[in-house]
């Protein structure tokens, strides 16, 4: 499981890299990377030394519109009288309009090149800043992470290597002039990973609530602000994602598992599951899954859930929904068509006596197969007994996957003398039938 889902991440996060997909996006040309000096004296000291609160923004404009300027279109820019925003407007190279998010001179957020909010393989967190008082986190600071490429074995001058390095193009996100751009920034705040001195240029960024020193042991706390980022939304920054690992007919129920998380949030996600269009039962995402933790680190392992649900025989319809708590916005994580058998056990002895009966044989527990079993006898449709499992059945065990040693019952039941219709059924924990083993007649002397 581990090995699969890093695969898919890793598949997911180079697929905008793809030239074919790219190229079929209004922007035509390749985007002249933005090259900014690293900051070094703005990471503050190792001992987490605090940064100087100017702004992000700020900080861009002043040092490096001109010198951007210069580099890109730097016969436009000296020859004639313009701003240097006007002359680096065109998205250095970009068919796109002044006014559209490739041109603002950010970067696009990770989940809109792989659908999480995470740096992806490949990448490393290398610096943050903050927001204060964001409405995505209820008041509280709101945090920018940039995951930048790796140099590989590349050397580089000043902290900050070429996206050649490591091949990661320059350009609006999947081509598309409404996303801003991914690994056009060289640039380092550096407060993350620092035992790492070269690192290329910012191909995303992710976002969070949670402190960034909380999230990945390498940052530091030392700040920078920028509340100008404060509007910057995305709509797959809400959407949860996960993965579900199927359904397994446990006789008159189905026990299910799989995992979720909630991009914006670091506890549990709520999993709702819905049964032929009707919601049954409701989990959280809360249970240990050292799996996904492998393959997104960034979110920690406790992100798993299982539910058994009582089903009766027959075909079904089961939808997983999985719910963002903070903005209620849902993804369904599966839609699964499946058949149950019903309950699983046997009668193997049904006899009357003097003053008593007997009835013998296996059952399984449909929640818990490993467990007692409820077992309620009826004579003439009335219930005359309740009992459970625990009798050692090493054949059943032998031949029944997943089933305990004592899954069997032997009842001596007393009733009056006559003849009966006498039923068994198995119970489910709250008392309704899961299902009935068998049926026949009885004489009792």
């Amino acid at each position: 499981m581990s090995a699969g889902l890093a695969d898919r991440v890793a598949r997911r996060a180079t697929n905008w890299l793809d030239p074919a997909r790219r190229s079929r996006s209004t922007a035509t040309n390749a985007t002249a990377p933005i090259t900014m000096a690293p900051m070094a004296p703005a990471i503050g000291s190792a001992d987490g030394e605090a940064l100087a609160t100017d702004s992000r923004r700020s900080f861009l404009t002043k040092t490096t519109m001109v010198a951007t300027a210069l580099a890109v279109v730097p016969a436009d820019f000296i020859l004639r009288p313009q701003s240097a925003y006007a002359s680096v407007c065109n998205c250095q190279g970009q068919r796109c309009p002044c006014g559209s998010l490739c041109c603002d001179g950010y970067t696009e957020f990770c989940c809109t090149l792989t659908g999480q909010n995470g740096c992806p393989p490949g990448t490393i967190a290398a610096g943050w800043w903050k927001v204060d008082g964001s409405q995505f986190c209820g008041g509280a600071p709101r945090y920018y992470l940039d995951c930048n490429a790796q140099c590989g074995s590349c050397g580089c001058s000043g902290g900050v290597c070429s996206g050649a390095c490591s091949g990661t193009p320059c350009g609006c996100a999947w081509g598309n002039c409404d996303n801003r751009k991914a690994g056009c920034v060289r640039f380092r705040y550096g407060q993350c990973h620092q035992e790492i001195a070269c690192l290329g240029p910012i191909v995303c960024r992710i976002v969070t609530c949670t402190p960034p020193w909380v999230l990945d042991g390498s940052c530091t706390t030392a700040s920078r602000t920028d509340n100008r980022t404060a509007p910057h939304y995305r709509p797959c920054l809400d959407a949860p994602f996960g993965g579900f690992d199927g359904i397994t007919d446990t006789g008159a129920a189905i026990a299910t598992s799989g995992w979720a998380i909630d991009q914006n949030n670091r506890d549990g996600i709520e999993v709702r599951l819905f049964l032929d269009g009707q919601v049954v039962t409701s989990t959280m995402a809360d249970l240990d899954r050292p799996d996904v933790a492998a393959a997104y680190p960034y979110y920690g392992g406790r992100r798993g859930f299982a539910a058994t649900l009582p089903v009766a025989p027959g075909r079904h319809n089961l939808c997983v929904y999985a719910v963002d708590q903070g903005s209620g916005v849902g993804t369904f994580l599966a839609f699964r068509e499946f058949d149950v058998a019903g309950v699983r056990g046997t009668l193997d002895v049904t006899e009357g006596g003097i003053g008593v009966f007997r009835v013998a044989g296996w059952a399984v527990e449909p929640a818990e197969p490993q467990g007692a079993a409820t077992i309620r006898v009826l004579l003439n449709g009335t219930e005359v007994a309740v009992g459970t499992t625990g009798t050692p059945r090493p054949d059943v065990a032998a031949a029944v996957g997943g089933v305990g040693p004592n899954a069997g019952f032997d009842l001596t039941i007393a009733a009056a003398p006559g003849t009966y219709d006498m039923c068994v059924d198995i119970v489910y924990r709250n008392g309704v039938a899961a299902g009935r083993l068998g049926c026949t007649q009885v004489v009792v002397t």
